[in-house]
């Protein structure tokens, strides 16, 4: 069974609200996963919002991704300190699904295989759209040519969209995000309720 999450939506300082949140889960002992936005590219910001920011009419807005359960302790707590941590829960949505885009291409059989073992073995409930394209190509005539002539021996390349589980898709786009020849897409959730 797929753990439900909710993005929780902040306004104030992000380094406050990301010591904030790890400081109450670390003295509460709760264990669970967090996700912050900045860190998953899910904090963009509207034109508008950035002026508002910018005029001093809204302060900036930060998001966290927590666990059933986790976004109510952690409203609960930020309405307890409020006059000492300027942190402001704005909006909770239920997230129903994550999804991202993903293009690569590498001349490596060590991240060829890497990343052909990450796409090969996802994570339960996470899969790779129909117009998945993965292209594998071995070529013994273009052993030894250099990095960059238009033979390799061997090339590896894709591109597609990932989509399921929040906690696998978020685990994958970080896993992926290491590889200097992957070029991400922003995270895109799926919402459900609105509190």
């Amino acid at each position: 069974m797929n753990e439900s999450f909710f993005e929780v939506t902040i306004e104030g300082n992000l380094e406050l609200m990301k010591g904030f949140v790890a400081g109450f889960l670390e003295g509460r002992g709760v264990a669970g996963d967090v996700f912050f936005g900045d860190d998953y590219h899910i904090d963009g910001e509207s034109p508008t919002g950035l002026l508002l920011r910018l005029t001093g009419v809204r302060g900036k807005t930060c998001t966290v991704i927590v666990g059933a359960g986790l976004h109510n302790l952690l409203a609960t707590a930020l309405e307890k300190r409020q006059r000492v941590v300027p942190l402001k829960i704005l909006k909770v949505r239920q997230i129903v699904d994550a999804a991202f885009e993903i293009a690569f291409r590498t001349y490596s059989r060590e991240v060829g295989a890497e990343i052909k073992a990450l796409l090969d073995g996802l994570p339960e409930g996470v899969g790779r759209n129909a117009d998945f394209k993965l292209h594998e190509v071995l070529d013994p005539e273009g052993k030894g040519v250099d990095a960059y002539a238009p033979l390799h021996e061997y090339e590896l390349d894709g591109k597609g969209r990932i989509s399921g589980p929040v906690k696998g898709v978020f685990g994958l786009y970080h896993l992926l995000g290491r590889f200097e020849v992957a070029e991400l897409g922003d995270l895109e959730l799926t919402y459900g309720d609105s509190f």
